[in-house]
């Protein structure tokens, strides 16, 4: 009698296996859609059902390959694996997608000679390797520093900054008779003092500590990157949204838009009269995806510029603007928030308002020539060596 019930449990336990493995969720991916944007799209179902986070550690990012149609989501992977030659590695709290080992094969001579397996059979060659010959170790690098803060238009209007004013790390501030008793108090703030009516010149990184304090804005991002000079470094501060679209076939599919505070900044070292300055080529945007039912929306701000700064300055840009608004219950207290069953009596004691507040989004942004890194070492080296001694 025990074995049928041991029987019984081991078919229910694996009848239970099997339906969990069939509840696996769905999805469609185009054949054309690059494989990180693929690892994307799967990763929160795996980080979901197994807690680990799927990476692309190899050296392709290719499109994927293989039409993807209404397959468990752990069966798309192995069928994007196979199609590319890549594999699957488990580890501790990641799942990684690697290149393949090495295939021996043999030249027109018969000499053997190593090839990746994404090589072979059509699938995408090996990446470019970097060229150490073409890195150069004397190149000066160029060190921005960005500070990114979304401030009250109507409060920075009171106080009259005009960013056009930007010099030398300091902004003027029209202390008017709207503005005056705000400046005073952002004073305060900033342990500076007091100031009478007028333009009042102040730095920017203080005027933006003191607004933050104020509780006027916020700091939504604080980025600090070195880049080499006629190279381009790109920051992002936000998310990739998800966008759906159906193909030909009736296949959902998955395109990835970058959204958030996005720089892309390109410095170029300079020599003009024996002086060394700093080209700055700047983009700069400021965008937001609301999804709807039929699409998804992106709003976006964009700004670029081109100037010259000489060591260390530091410069503002402004003028990027979006709107909050929020809906605000008023009345009377209690009796306004009381159901609508309730005699109506949140009608007639209540009210709904939609405040619309106008924000600013405000960037400040810092170059500084740094040293080559053969430079950095040798002075690293010698302040070794003089400790040492």
């Amino acid at each position: 009698m025990n074995k049928y019930y041991l029987i019984l449990l081991i078919l229910t336990l694996s009848l239970g296996l099997f339906a969990q493995s069939e509840e696996l969720e769905r999805i469609t991916l185009s054949a054309d859609m690059l494989l990180n944007e693929a690892v994307q799209a799967l990763e929160s179902l795996f980080q979901r059902d197994t807690g680990k986070r799927l990476i692309n550690m190899s050296s392709y990012n290719g499109p994927i390959g293989v039409a993807v149609s209404n397959l468990p989501y752990d069966r798309a992977l192995k069928l994007i694996l196979l199609q590319n030659s890549l594999t699957r590695t488990d580890a501790v709290g990641y799942i990684a997608i690697t290149d393949p080992a090495e295939l021996i094969q043999k030249d027109k001579d018969g000499n053997i000679i190593p090839v990746l397996a994404s090589s072979v059979d059509g699938a995408q060659p090996e990446a470019e390797k970097l060229d150490p010959d073409a890195i150069d170790g004397k190149t000066k690098q160029v060190r921005i520093k960005a500070v990114a803060m979304l401030a009250d238009r109507s409060y920075l209007k009171a106080l009259g900054v005009d960013w056009s004013t930007v010099f030398n790390g300091k902004v003027t501030i029209n202390a008017g008779y709207q503005g005056a008793s705000q400046v005073n108090s952002l004073m305060n703030l900033s342990g500076e003092g007091t100031v009478d009516l007028g333009n009042y010149s102040m730095d920017i990184n203080t005027l933006i500590k003191a607004i933050e304090s104020d509780q006027k804005g916020s700091i939504i991002a604080q980025p600090n990157i070195m880049v080499s000079s006629g190279k381009t470094g790109h920051i992002q501060v936000g998310q990739d949204i998800s966008i759906k679209s159906v193909d030909e076939a009736g296949n959902t599919t998955d395109s990835f838009t970058s959204t958030g505070v996005i720089m892309d900044v390109t410095p170029t070292i300079v020599e003009v009269e024996g002086v060394e300055l700093i080209h700055l080529e700047l983009k700069i945007e400021r965008s937001s995806g609301v999804p709807t039912d039929i699409s998804t929306i992106i709003t976006k701000s964009t700004s670029s510029t081109d100037l010259i700064l000489y060591n260390g300055e530091e410069t503002a840009i402004a003028g990027l603007f979006d709107a909050d608004e929020t809906v605000i219950r008023a009345g009377v207290p209690v009796l306004k928030d009381l159901p609508w069953w309730v005699f109506g009596i949140r009608y007639l004691t209540g009210y709904d308002s939609t405040e619309k507040k106008e924000r600013e989004l405000i960037i400040t942004i810092q170059a500084e020539i740094v040293d080559s890194a053969l430079e950095r070492m040798r002075k690293a080296r010698a302040i070794l060596q003089s400790s040492q001694e």
